[in-house]
Formats: C-alpha cells, sequence, structure tokens
C-alpha cells in the first residue's frame, strides 16, 4: 500500500515511517513549513527522511496555516476563550493537506505519529491512556478517519523511543515538545501581545461577592483555573470567570470551579447518537480521563454533558470529547 506520512522532525513521526515501510508499504514523507519557528523542524524531517532512504516532500503552507490556525487563535483570546490550537488544527489544516498531498501523489492511506487507534475507520483512544491523543483527533471527520492510520497506538512512548535507538533514527533522543508549535518558547502572552498589544488594557479583579480585590494585566492573559497574577490572598484563590463586557476578572475558591453540567457548540459526531439522551463518558481537557455522564443531544443545536461527579475548570473554547468503551462518538467546543 502506498502511504503519504506526515514528517514532523520527531521521534513519533520517525518510527512511524519506519514502522510502515518495514511492514512493506511504499511510503513517502511530507512536511508541511507552518511558521518561521518551524525550520529546525524541517531540516531534522529531512534528515529522518535521508537516514530512512525514502521519498521527502517540503510544502511551505505558512500563509495557510496562519489564516487557519494563527489567527483563529488569537481572535478566540480576544473573545476571552480558551482555545485548543491542535483540536481545530488537526481537521482543517493538517489533515486535510495531508489528504490533498496524498492524491496528488497516488496514496491510498496517510499517517502521522499520533497516540490513537483507527479500526474498521472508527476512533479509539491509545492502548496507553496516558499518552493518549485522540483528544486533539476528535474534530476529524469520518472521511478523513477512513483514510488514516496511526501505528503507535497500541504502543508505549518507551517502546517508541526503543525502537528509534535500535534503528539508529537521528532523532532518536530528541525531546518530546509540550510547546504549541507557532508559539516560540510556549509563551502565549507574550506572542499575544506582539500580535495584539491594544487587547492587553487593565481592569478590576474581583471576587464572587463583587468586591474589588485587584487589577489584571490584560484579559488574554488568563484562563479559567489559573492562579498566576491575581495576587496574593489569605486562602488558595483561582480565575473562576472572566467578564469580557465589563473587562473583569472574578476569582474564587476550588469549589466555584466545579460543575456537573457543560455545554458544548458545534458538536461533530463521529458516530451518530442512537437517541437524543444516553449515557457515555468525556473530558474537557486533554490531561483528563474520560468521566460517566448523561450526554443530551439539545433541539437548538448544542450538547449538554451532565456529569456524574464534578468536573473542574471547564474553560470555554476548548474541546468536550465524548467517549464509549474508548471509542471517540464525537466532540464540541465548551461554551460556558
Amino acid at each position: 500500500m502506498k502511504i503519504a506520512v506526515a514528517i514532523s522532525g520527531g521521534v513519533d513521526s520517525a518510527v512511524t515511517a519506519k514502522l510502515l515501510s518495514e511492514q512493506g508499504h511504499d511510503v513517502l514523507l511530507c512536511h508541511f513549513l507552518m511558521s518561521d519557528a518551524g525550520e529546525k523542524g524541517a531540516l531534522d524531517a529531512k534528515r529522518v527522511a535521508e537516514h530512512l532512504k525514502l521519498p521527502f516532500f517540503l510544502l511551505d503552507l505558512k500563509s495557510e496555516f496562519e489564516c487557519c490556525v494563527v489567527k483563529p487563535f488569537i481572535e478566540e483570546y480576544l473573545l476571552a476563550r480558551t482555545p485548543n490550537p491542535c483540536v481545530r488544527c488537526n481537521p482543517n489544516f493538517k489533515f486535510k493537506n495531508l489528504l490533498a498531498f496524498a492524491d496528488r501523489e497516488g496514496c491510498e492511506k496517510v499517517a502521522t505519529g499520533h497516540y490513537a487507534i483507527v479500526k474498521d475507520g472508527r476512533l479509539f483512544q491509545a492502548k496507553n491512556q496516558k499518552k493518549d491523543q485522540s483528544y486533539f483527533l476528535s474534530r476529524l471527520s469520518v472521511e478523513q478517519i477512513k483514510r488514516i492510520v496511526f501505528p503507535l497506538g497500541e504502543y508505549a512512548k518507551e517502546e517508541v523511543r526503543k525502537l528509534a535507538a535500535e534503528w539508529c533514527i537521528p532523532v532518536a533522543e530528541k525531546h518530546d515538545s509540550q510547546e504549541i508549535c507557532f508559539i516560540p518558547g510556549d509563551d502565549y502572552e507574550a506572542f499575544l501581545r506582539e500580535r495584539s498589544p491594544e487587547a492587553f488594557v487593565p481592569g478590576d479583579i474581583l471576587d464572587t461577592e463583587g468586591n474589588v480585590v485587584g487589577e489584571h494585566v490584560g484579559l488574554p492573559s488568563y484562563t479559567i483555573g489559573q492562579r498566576k497574577k491575581i495576587g496574593a490572598h489569605l486562602v488558595r484563590k483561582y480565575v473562576v470567570k472572566i467578564d469580557k463586557e465589563n473587562n473583569r476578572v472574578i476569582i474564587g475558591g476550588n469549589e466555584d470551579l466545579e460543575q456537573k453540567t457543560v455545554k458544548l457548540s458545534d458538536t461533530r459526531w463521529l458516530v451518530k447518537p442512537e437517541s437524543e439522551t444516553f449515557e457515555a463518558e468525556a473530558k474537557i481537557r486533554s490531561v483528563s480521563t474520560p468521566k460517566k455522564c448523561l450526554v443530551r443531544v439539545l433541539p437548538d443545536g448544542r450538547t449538554e454533558l451532565e456529569f456524574a461527579q464534578p468536573e473542574r475548570a471547564a474553560a470555554a473554547g476548548q474541546a468536550g470529547v465524548i467517549y464509549r468503551s474508548g471509542e471517540g462518538l464525537g466532540a464540541g467546543i465548551i461554551t460556558i
């Protein structure tokens, strides 16, 4: 089978390419240049391709990435939401362009180094839930998923590192990136200040009773559950609400962050709901595990998640992903 592999310059995509090649597939490597900060990744990707002796294609997509991912990321922060750029990027940019490349080159399937599983055209969590990345893939379309393979879904990270070392892959010891790929040093606040300095207007910090208890440095500097930049208090406080209309940050205790009901907009279903109300599991942040909930498909098009136990720090703009027995059923964007 002819497969196009998105090669990032990291160890996961490199091992993905090698695994598929070892299985006898005809593998092409494709690297997307998405920002000036990605030049090092492009060089590493080329080194991997040369080592594996596989065809390498470099596509400069910086302009499209700016419009499709970077600008919406900035706009969401300016609306006092907390976006997840990877959730948006995967269906609308990365896999869209990877599949287009595959079509041009006559490839039947595409692959990446994500830790997830596709089986019979359906998306499942990776075997190792701590490394699972299905959250970031949850808004792919059914049509996209049917053409994707994720070879690392059955592997632990340690096993991937071991394979990379055995195959002498040049990036075998390269550290995993925990950063947003287009933000140098992962300093999103500095990035936003450079791109939209006018959005950083100081304002009041209030407690939940409406008392002014401090001054914030600009709404884009804050997200739900944050403890930094809210001043010192006798008891531990967190950001519990961002009031864009009045340019205010509201802080409260941990109990003020808990809620049993979370609403989602623009839900994209990978598995059509069997009824308007059904039991499932869901997660509202990438690092959590799916929790039991009742899912309601509302008449206005939104989806409501009622958790069995209160969830903490639901942030508008993040994804809410619905699962059943490890299978991704659908995902929407959290609204508050």
